[in-house]
């Protein structure tokens, strides 16, 4: 089955227009997560600036996952297959940040469902340095980040616009 849902996402790039496909190799990559279905998400202003400006980032890759469609999350779990970004179709566990755009907290849940699709351990305190770190932005973050304290490791409290680019130089430091 999983080549008719990796058939689905390369349809679904197809359609649109200014995605971005980089090659990997040393630069810093992020998955960009919105806890929603696909068009919920490409909805969403604030999840698209957050996908150019990182993009813009030489040093950055920058792809996207969704919450799968309901036929779709039985391929992911509990199979072999994990569930994977949009453009390169990778595992979310190989990316080193997996970072959720957060508008709704009606999407809460749909936090967790991604990540235990994506064999990534729920809890921030059962992450080992092995695993992606896990952050989180957006208006519910900035409201009231204490009842999703528990599963990141980070929140980015702001605008994007104006944290991203320390937030970068701190990650692209700490890596050096």
């Amino acid at each position: 089955m999983s080549w008719a849902i990796r058939k689905k996402f390369r349809e679904l790039l197809n359609r649109e227009d200014g995605y971005e496909k980089k090659s990997w190799g040393s630069a810093l990559t992020i998955c960009l997560a919105y806890p929603n279905r696909y068009r919920t998400g490409m909805g969403n202003l604030g999840f698209q600036t957050v996908y150019k400006l990182l993009n813009r980032q030489s040093a950055v890759i920058c792809e996207r996952v969704f919450l799968p469609d309901p036929g779709d999350e039985a391929s992911f779990s509990p199979g072999p297959l994990p569930l994977f970004s949009l453009e390169s179709q990778r595992p979310l566990r190989d990316f080193d940040i997996v970072a959720f755009s957060l508008s709704f907290e009606n999407d809460y849940p749909h936090i967790l469902k991604i990540l235990s699709l994506g064999g990534i351990p729920l809890l921030a305190g059962e992450r080992t340095a092995g695993d992606a770190l896990i952050i989180a932005g957006g208006i519910c973050v900035t409201m009231n980040p204490e009842p999703l304290a528990d599963f990141f490791d980070l929140f980015l409290i702001g605008e994007a616009e104006a944290l991203l680019p320390d937030f970068l130089a701190a990650l692209r430091h700490h890596r050096a």
